[in-house]
């Protein structure tokens, strides 16, 4: 928690850097960046940090920006975090605003990541602008982190915990001023199911995985979802079909589905995977076999790393009586006068990896999920100022000694 006195100073000073946050905002929307296409605006990130006067900033190996501002000593270390990357936006002209024009209309910034993740990316940075305007340090050092590839794996994420593992850390993840402490992970299957191909005249010459296939999705609409007190429980949800014969005279003789299966902390990718197995070894018949296989991809950083890995996101959960949740409810409910909302995202985030790695994780931003990955992407200025304010109150309050 914060005296009057630090509060004021924070906000005075949170009004003088909002222009200039707002434009580096602006300059943010207006450089695409696709997973693997980040290396533009990672210069223009490290650029900036140098010019608010970080101690130091860099890029590491897999592209990711690291800017860091020095503590006074004694404290914990805190990293604010978000990424460089953004979904497609489809055809320009279904936008209300041209998806990279950063157009301000009636205190409403739009345009592609301005709800995931650019709007959280720029005061995040600027969050050192207001503490050094407003003539205070935090006690711990302070990390500014925009990582590559979050949309397609996480890879950025999982090279950044390798050089950078500081004691507690902040999402700049869509949580509209309010907070997060958790979500549930994120694991892909492919099931697979293998026949015998004939002339669609003579079905009985041959066996048609389809059938296998219908049994397999009768039986897992009815499968019971993992139960948990704060997620509700987990999901699972059928999203490509992909046949290898595209004649329609002919029974094909294997087809392969994908599953998008949303697990709760409690819920292992190998249990799910074996429950998988046993409801696929349950719909063959006859001459039909079936294989599952976890999702992988290829990912490539804009610097040269390549990998090849397994796809997942991990699910976590930070306890309600956390001291890294209430400290940072407290905080902010004292400078913005009002309940702070603590709840779960419903997506998932790099901020599984985070905590594997050790860093307590809790989710803050000024951005909606209402809005992500539509075309009405778009920022409410006031909630930028307040996240503004919101960055450096908790960047003194949590790195604050323990006691």
């Amino acid at each position: 928690m914060l005296d009057t006195e630090v509060t004021a100073r924070l906000r005075a000073a949170g009004e003088r850097q909002m222009a200039a946050t707002v434009e580096f905002c602006q300059r943010l929307i207006r450089q695409p960046s696709m997973p693997g296409e980040e290396g533009a605006l990672a210069g223009l990130v490290k650029a900036e940090l140098e010019r608010i006067g970080y101690d130091d900033a860099w890029i590491d190996r897999g592209g990711n920006v690291i800017g860091v501002l020095r503590g006074s000593g004694g404290g914990r270390s805190l990293m604010l975090n978000t990424h460089l990357d953004h979904v497609g936006v489809g055809d320009p002209a279904d936008w209300p605003h041209h998806p990279f024009a950063a157009a301000i209309v009636d205190g409403v910034l739009y345009g592609r990541g301005a709800s995931d993740i650019k709007g959280a990316l720029a005061p995040q940075v600027y969050a050192a602008a207001v503490l050094k305007e407003a003539g205070l340090l935090p006690a711990g050092d302070l990390y500014v982190t925009a990582v590559v590839q979050e949309e397609v794996g996480g890879l950025g994420a999982r090279i950044l915990v390798e050089e950078v593992r500081t004691d507690v850390a902040i999402l700049g993840e869509a949580t509209g001023n309010g907070l997060r402490r958790g979500h549930r992970g994120r694991v892909g299957l492919w099931v697979e199911f293998t026949g015998v191909a004939a002339h669609a005249s003579a079905p009985e010459r041959g066996a048609n995985p389809h059938y296998a296939l219908a049994r397999f999705l009768a039986a897992l609409e009815r499968l019971p979802g993992r139960p948990d007190a704060t997620f509700g429980g987990s999901s699972v949800a059928p999203t490509v079909l992909h046949s290898n014969n595209e004649s329609t005279n002919v029974i094909p003789d294997g087809v392969r589905l994908f599953l998008d299966w949303r697990n709760v902390p409690a819920e292992s990718a190998g249990e799910i995977e074996a429950t998988v197995r046993d409801l696929l070894a349950t719909s063959l018949t006859g001459q039909v076999t079936g294989t599952v296989r976890r999702e992988e991809r290829t990912t490539r950083t804009y610097t040269g790393v390549e990998e090849r890995a397994i796809v997942e996101s991990p699910a976590y959960e930070l306890a309600a009586d956390h001291p890294l949740v209430t400290g940072a409810r407290a905080t902010l409910g004292d400078l913005f006068g009002r309940p702070i909302d603590v709840g779960t995202w419903d997506f998932a985030t790099d901020g599984g990896w985070f905590m594997r790695a050790g860093i307590d994780t809790i989710g803050f931003s000024p951005c909606e999920e209402r809005y992500a990955h539509t075309i009405h992407d778009q920022l409410s200025l006031p909630m930028l100022q307040e996240g503004l304010i919101g960055y450096a109150a908790l960047a003194l309050a949590l790195t604050a000694p323990r006691g």
